[in-house]
């Protein structure tokens, strides 16, 4: 049967690790609107085919059913959300602002997340040229920075380099490095970008004003300009993303898809999520499918705030999700749940991990598995999808 209006709400990193007592903080959290959705609705595992790493763009695309072999890499998604306009045969880079101590020992990944004077960071970086190289920088969302390499001859550029974060502080920044004999003109002049890098945010005026200053630059995600079918041609669905965070952004203009920024989004724990639910009910008036972004879940992982993550949950739930199910009818309509990867409040390193994520979905000709909560283990039991698209359009 045919889907006339889709709402899929997905909840960056929501998914966690259980405690020694085996709660999580979606376990704990009081969510009855979630808890509604899944006693009405199908619950399950969703398979997002990760290999090594799990990350939002993938995660997210995969999502929307993108499983095929036109991912440009995270480094382009990103440039997408900029004024940017990255061409074939560039190199393009999502980067981090980052903090070194006088050893020159990386002691924080995102420079304190103080966002202090970085748009005129970014703006000092800008335009340097290194071996007939130019990079062009832009601010992204928060301590975020996206970089483009272009070629001036005209030459393509490879991407087959490896960026320089070790993800995790306390050690020294590593050199770029070629991954094939092709990529060493590419990382050759990104460590001699890199080192002018450093030299000016050193000497800058903004980082004798701030409290920890973003003295280096990571190089994260790498891309290159792709092309790839419209999510409205591989569905026959207009489509709308709402969301804050810069790779959202990305993905739905990859994709195709009209992106709307609701006023008070943040990507934060602070975000305004009566914002976001009229958002997401004003757009289902003029789209056949509407992704609403959470990002906050994620942002709490890697700061290891569990406890305010479990607060956001149930602040998540009753905002977004039962301001919804309160102003939509769900025999008309279809509402999905699910997130684009698992994230670790309680280890030490990098927070996102590969198992499926849960998903509910509840609406018009969705049939109930009689589950009577929504959570990580409740999920484990009713089975995993690999193709939650299939519900959904």
């Amino acid at each position: 049967m045919a889907v006339e209006k889709t709402l899929l709400i997905i909840c960056d990193g929501m998914p966690d690790s259980e405690d020694e007592d085996g709660n999580t903080p979606l376990s704990t959290a009081y969510h009855p609107g979630l808890d509604f959705l899944a006693k009405n609705g199908l619950v399950g595992r969703l398979d997002l085919k990760y290999e090594k790493s799990a990350d939002t763009d993938q995660g997210v695309l995969k999502i929307l059913g993108c499983y095929d072999d036109s991912y440009p890499g995270r480094g382009y998604i990103e440039a997408l959300s900029t004024d940017l306009e990255a061409r074939k045969g560039d190199v393009c880079f999502r980067a981090n602002f980052a903090t070194l101590n006088g050893d020159g020992m990386l002691i924080d990944r995102r420079a304190g997340r103080d966002e202090t004077g970085l748009e005129e960071l970014a703006k000092k970086l800008d335009g340097i040229e290194i071996n007939n190289i130019r990079f062009s920088v832009r601010r992204a969302v928060g301590h975020r920075l996206v970089i483009v390499m272009r070629r001036l001859d005209g030459k393509p550029l490879s991407w087959n380099i490896e960026g320089n974060d070790p993800k995790k502080t306390g050690v020294a920044v590593k050199q770029v490095a070629a991954k094939t004999r092709n990529g060493r003109i590419t990382a050759s002049a990104l460590n001699k970008f890199l080192r002018r890098v450093n030299k000016i945010l050193e000497e800058h005026p903004v980082n004798k004003k701030r409290k920890i200053p973003a003295n280096t630059v990571l190089i994260r995600n790498i891309g290159h300009p792709t092309k790839t079918e419209s999510f409205e041609s591989r569905y026959n669905k207009k489509a709308c993303v709402i969301g804050y965070h810069s790779t959202i952004e990305g993905v739905a203009k990859f994709l195709g898809m009209d992106f709307v920024k609701p006023s008070g989004a943040t990507g934060q724990e602070d975000t305004d999520l009566h914002e976001k639910a009229n958002a997401a009910l004003e757009t289902l008036q003029k789209y056949d499918f509407v992704l609403l972004h959470v990002n906050a879940f994620d942002m709490l992982s890697h700061d290891k705030k569990r406890d305010e993550k479990t607060a956001f949950i149930e602040r998540f739930d009753q905002l977004v999700v039962r301001k919804i199910l309160d102003n939509i009818n769900l025999n008309k309509i279809v509402i999905a749940v699910t997130s684009d990867h698992y994230s670790n409040s309680l280890t030490k390193d990098y927070a996102h991990s590969t198992e499926p994520v849960p998903f509910v979905v509840c609406g018009a000709g969705i049939k109930s598995s009689g589950c009577e909560k929504y959570d990580e283990k409740n999920a484990v039991k009713f089975g995993t999808c690999k193709n939650l698209i299939e519900f959904l359009v």
